[in-house]
């Protein structure tokens, strides 16, 4: 059988086995797969197995463009020495550097507004240690999108099941390099007992490209989880089932919670 038809099979396979989108709450059903986090994180052949959702083709073509983006700033962003070297790594962003700035250039960042970091903890260096630039508004929305659709992704690979309108979820992001983060990626590693490392089994040397931390109370059905890509940026969740109170003290509970089921299939069906 040809690597293609064994392709096709695998996946006629998987959508026969997951018949419904995970991303509208069972509004539609699985047409697609989609790969999330997205592929476009990982050099060419680096795409980790089993990370696959059943999607219909709205909610996985809408956020074609956010992907991109994201893809590009997350490999920016890997602080990782032993892979920012690497031919696959910069052919990668090379090749969706130019797909933005052809496609998408209100997305890169703008270079005459960076300037320099000497400081490190408290440590302050002669020679700038980073350089920081303003985010765009592109790459905001493509951190919003990624994290949402992350959350709904790992709730289903971890739990089997589909995130509804009736769930209410919070998700955000942030780099651990910055000060004031360090406390929240200590509680997440305190508290969340699971650990998944993305892999793939025909490369030896694959590197800590993607891992996330996860939780999850069945009977509460209460989910939580804390994703990083290589060392550099962070994303985070917490899903609250049907039933489940929202935290009414501590920081989470002025969080900007939303309803689960948001992907672009639902809303096209709701206004259809």
């Amino acid at each position: 059988m040809s690597e293609s038809r064994h392709r096709k099979k695998r996946q006629q396979k998987f959508l026969e086995m997951n018949p419904i989108c995970c991303f509208c709450g069972g509004i539609n059903s699985a047409n697609t797969i989609d790969h999330v986090p997205p592929q476009a994180c990982f050099p060419e052949g680096y795409v980790p197995e089993n990370f696959e959702s059943p999607a219909c083709k709205a909610c996985n073509e809408e956020t074609t463009k956010e992907d991109q983006i994201f893809g590009l700033y997350s490999l920016l962003l890997n602080f990782d020495e032993s892979q920012m070297g690497r031919q696959e790594d910069i052919e990668k962003i090379l090749k969706l550097k130019q797909g933005i700035i052809n496609n998408y250039p209100d997305a890169l960042p703008d270079d005459t507004k960076a300037h320099p970091i000497h400081r490190v903890g408290s440590i302050i260096a002669p020679a700038p240690v980073a350089i920081s630039v303003p985010t765009t508004q592109s790459a905001k929305k493509a951190l919003r999108v990624t994290c949402r659709k992350l959350t709904h992704a790992l709730y289903f690979r971890e739990t089997g099941k589909i995130m509804t309108s009736t769930h209410q979820f919070l998700s955000s992001s942030y780099q651990p390099q910055l000060d004031g983060t360090q406390n929240l990626t200590s509680l997440f590693a305190s508290l969340l007992p699971n650990q998944i490392v993305g892999k793939r089994s025909n490369i030896k040397e694959y590197g800590d490209r993607f891992r996330y931390l996860s939780g999850y109370k069945e009977v509460e059905d209460f989910f939580v989880y804390a994703a990083q890509f290589g060392h550099g940026i962070i994303l985070w969740g917490v899903v609250c089932g049907p039933g489940v109170e929202k935290p009414s003290s501590g920081p989470l509970s002025h969080a900007h919670w939303l309803s689960g089921a948001c992907g672009a299939g639902a809303n096209a069906s709701s206004t259809g």
